[in-house]
């Protein structure tokens, strides 16, 4: 029973986690809530589905649905927040204007698509990795690895890189990062970009793994956001290990009660965060 759920905490945190450093990585560097993030991994999800029903091939399919959520994502920012920040937008009203772009886009894909539930379709679920002491579907085996992978390249790429040194200086402080000649504008452009592949990387497994609809996008990001907000928003190993806490905590739960409660639990997570430890597990001292 244990190892059934650590097992299964590991693949629901997977999934969790990589909207969670998506959020963190974008948060560092434009602080609010941007909805939209859901909306890019949702296309990623249906740029696959409409990819594969006219015949292209699996991998070139992964290549144009991460392509798709990258160029969306810097269009958003291009378009529609870079002006706004510009003209002196406060986050408030960042979130609001990101919350009725994510609207419009659900629309649009409820349009397009149609309400009902849709799948990717079948990347061998019958296929299992064998890890000695569990089989694990392969869908969701790879979902692991590719969290593990984000995380470790994302650490790198923050830590011996110019550019992720230059994306720590402006979360340190945009003001300051501004005034020794960096192009805060920039740096947020790229970030978006990173941020676009990520979560369309996403969206692509949770298509395969357990389907999607047009409002996936809102239930990915907001598990995600309250992983990056119980480990801490200020470092990415407090929202990968965040991601898994709320996924154990939800699968405690749901053997407790029923999987009824799974977003109920959820809620009363970030709640309780919010109240006693908003700076969550990880905060820094100081």
């Amino acid at each position: 029973m244990l190892l059934h759920l650590l097992i299964n905490t590991l693949i629901v945190g997977s999934g969790y986690g990589l909207v969670a450093m998506a959020f963190r990585l974008m948060y560092s560097v434009s602080p609010f809530f941007n909805m939209t993030l859901g909306a890019i991994a949702t296309l990623g999800a249906y740029t696959a589905y409409w990819l594969l029903n006219i015949g292209v091939p699996l991998p070139i399919v992964v290549v144009l649905a991460l392509l798709t959520s990258a160029l969306f994502s810097s269009f958003l920012e291009i378009g529609i927040y870079t002006p706004m920040r510009n003209h002196g937008a406060s986050s408030m009203i960042l979130m609001v204007a990101s919350l009725g772009v994510y609207t419009i886009f659900e629309s649009v894909i409820h349009l397009i698509f149609g309400p009902q539930y849709q799948t990717l379709g079948n990347i061998n679920q019958a296929i299992n990795v064998n890890l000695g002491f569990a089989h694990i579907p392969l869908v969701q085996f790879l979902t692991i690895i590719v969290n593990v992978l984000v995380f470790v390249f994302l650490n790198y790429f923050l830590h011996h890189t110019f550019l992720g040194k230059q994306i720590r200086a402006v979360n340190d402080s945009a003001t300051l990062a501004n005034i020794i000649g960096m192009k805060n504008n920039r740096i947020i452009l790229l970030v978006s970009v990173l941020t676009g592949f990520i979560l369309g990387l996403d969206g692509v497994l949770v298509g395969y793994d357990t389907g999607m609809e047009p409002t996936m996008g809102f239930n990915l990001l907001f598990k995600g956001m309250i992983g990056a907000i119980i480990g801490g928003l200020g470092n990415l190993r407090g929202a990968f290990l965040g991601a898994l806490f709320l996924a154990l905590t939800e699968n405690v739960g749901v053997l407790l009660f029923a999987s009824e409660w799974r977003d109920l639990i959820a809620f009363v997570i970030f709640i309780t965060f919010l109240s006693l430890r908003p700076k969550g597990i990880f905060q820094k001292k100081g």
